[in-house]
């Protein structure tokens, strides 16, 4: 009689903190903005159009504003701010993480040279030639960026959801879509533009949701993941009615705007709702995702906290962006008066 051993392996697992956290959704959700926008303000440059200079003023002056919020939001999120000259002592060419530390640089400084120039061009009536090269430049440091911020996170095996060249092109449009809204909404007392940028929003949102739905129904790992986790949970399916229901509002506002002009008010509603379009698509891919568990059964919990780490954060944010806009702005304005009035 043969005898029989049984052994039992037993996997032992337990939740993981989320390494990400609303800091990093501010950031990406400002940064990828500001990179629109700068390569929408250099592609109006390059036209050499006169009636785009309003046009690329807004753009470059969104493009600072949330240029400034976004790597401060970055710096929280680092949570040991200390270690950031290792990306520079220790060159690591294989991490998009490290290319990030290389591009933000030379993004925030060849958009603040831009800026600048326009700037001087406004008010004191001086062009320089080398601008329409340092707008290269913030565009092409801007390509990078939107490169970066999409492959940081879509570049992980563990995450099936996040791993897809999809994802760097649905942050890209979910961003570019914003844009008009914002523009239009800085020159909402000047109707002539709105036609044009509502033409812009309706044909973003469409590429938005067109890739949207491919990446969906697609046979990639994150697509069947994606597909897989709404069969299981159920608030998989609110999120994606809450993100379709925005993305409708939006597209059905802009598309109206196309057919006539609109008041203040209602440019104003269309901004905010396009900017929660992208911000609620941001949270469900750096946040929900990381409550589903990467190598066991067992989910992630996430508490949301009140304080700086949770919607202090969000809100402190928002509120650094709207004080630079008002300080640049009111700054503008005095040097001017003070040229204007010797």
């Amino acid at each position: 009689m043969n005898d029989q051993v049984t052994y039992i392996s037993e996997i032992m697992a337990q939740p993981q903190e989320f390494f990400w956290l609303p800091w990093a959704v501010q950031y990406f959700f400002f940064i990828g903005i500001a990179s629109c926008a700068v390569l929408y303000a250099c592609y109006l440059h390059w036209q050499n159009k006169s009636e785009n200079s309003r046009l690329e003023m807004i753009s470059a002056f969104i493009a600072i504003t949330m240029g400034i919020t976004a790597p401060l939001a970055l710096t929280a999120d680092l949570h040991q701010t200390a270690r950031v000259w290792h990306f520079y002592a220790h060159p690591t060419l294989w991490s998009w993480m490290w290319w990030g530390s290389v591009l933000l640089p030379l993004f925030t400084t060849f958009m603040g040279l831009y800026f600048v120039a326009l700037v001087v061009k406004l008010i004191w009536k001086k062009e320089f030639k080398a601008t329409r090269w340092v707008a290269l430049l913030a565009a092409l440091s801007a390509i990078g960026l939107l490169l970066y911020t999409g492959r940081e996170a879509s570049v992980l095996n563990a995450r099936p959801i996040w791993f897809s060249w999809w994802i760097p092109i649905l942050m890209f449009l979910s961003a570019l879509q914003v844009l008009p809204a914002l523009i239009g909404l800085g020159a909402r007392r000047e109707p002539q533009y709105q036609n044009r940028l509502a033409r812009f929003q309706v044909i973003s949102l469409l590429l938005l949701a067109v890739c949207f739905a491919l990446w969906l129904s697609g046979d990639t790992t994150s697509g069947i993941a994606v597909r897989q986790q709404l069969t299981v949970t159920s608030p998989g399916w609110w999120m994606l009615m809450g993100v379709c229901a925005l993305w409708a509002v939006s597209f059905l506002m802009s598309l109206r705007n196309v057919k006539a002009v609109r008041s203040v008010p209602y440019i104003t509603v269309l901004a905010l709702v396009s900017m929660a379009l992208a911000w609620t698509l941001r949270w469900i891919f750096l946040m929900e995702v990381q409550a589903v568990p990467k190598y066991n059964i067992i989910a992630n919990p996430y508490q949301f906290p009140l304080g700086t780490d949770g919607l202090l954060a969000i809100i402190g944010t928002f509120g650094l962006w709207i004080a630079l806009t008002i300080i640049v702005r009111e700054g503008i304005r005095w040097f001017a008066g003070r040229v204007q009035h010797g």
